[in-house]
């Protein structure tokens, strides 16, 4: 099992205020809707997912829940119950889904994006239903064609600038997390 130590930890928590925060800030470049939305709905494009990708690829899948379950608290924080929901389910399989293989990057996006849509059109049938009493053929109809080409480039865009970022500071990152070596008890003079 993956240990989370002090310092993944601690990056785990900044990236998950960043999301919170980038969930809070509305208009663009934080938030912009999506133009294929159905009528009445208000989803949209958001920069949330990026610092929990990040905080995959920086420290592991046990910080990258961690930062996704504190950047979605906002949305629960704020009443939206539903939304909070889609967008933690949403962000969880896509995190999950790249961290589970071993391959490539390429092979781990496509997975997880198609892991995204997949199980999302699933979700998005069920719970339209179920919070919004939305009926059966208006969700299939209107509803989850559209979705899916929503979680398919939402998908993209979280990963994409986080494997970029990554891609530029991950060498950094691991070297200096290997310089620190924890404090030995019996050094410490009191």
């Amino acid at each position: 099992m993956q240990r989370l130590d002090t310092r993944k930890l601690a990056l785990a928590s900044i990236l998950g205020a960043l999301a919170a925060a980038s969930e809070v800030i509305k208009g663009p470049p934080f938030d912009i809707p999506f133009p294929l939305r159905p009528p009445g709905t208000t989803i949209s494009w958001d920069l949330t997912g990026v610092p929990m990708m990040m905080s995959l690829l920086f420290s592991g899948p046990i910080a990258a829940v961690y930062t996704c379950f504190i950047g979605c608290s906002i949305i629960f924080l704020n009443g939206n119950v539903s939304g909070g929901i889609f967008k933690l389910v949403a962000e969880l399989v896509t995190i999950l889904a790249f961290a589970a293989l071993r391959k490539g990057v390429v092979v781990k996006s496509v997975v997880a994006v198609a892991s995204r849509v997949l199980i999302m059109t699933a979700v998005n049938f069920y719970l339209l239903q179920f919070f919004y009493r939305t009926p059966e053929s208006v969700v299939v109809g209107t509803y989850l064609l559209p979705v899916a080409v929503l979680n398919l480039t939402q998908a993209l865009l979280n990963i994409i600038p986080a494997y970029i970022i990554y891609s530029r500071l991950g060498d950094w990152w691991r070297l200096r997390s290997q310089e620190t070596k924890p404090l030995d008890p019996a050094s410490i003079k009191t």
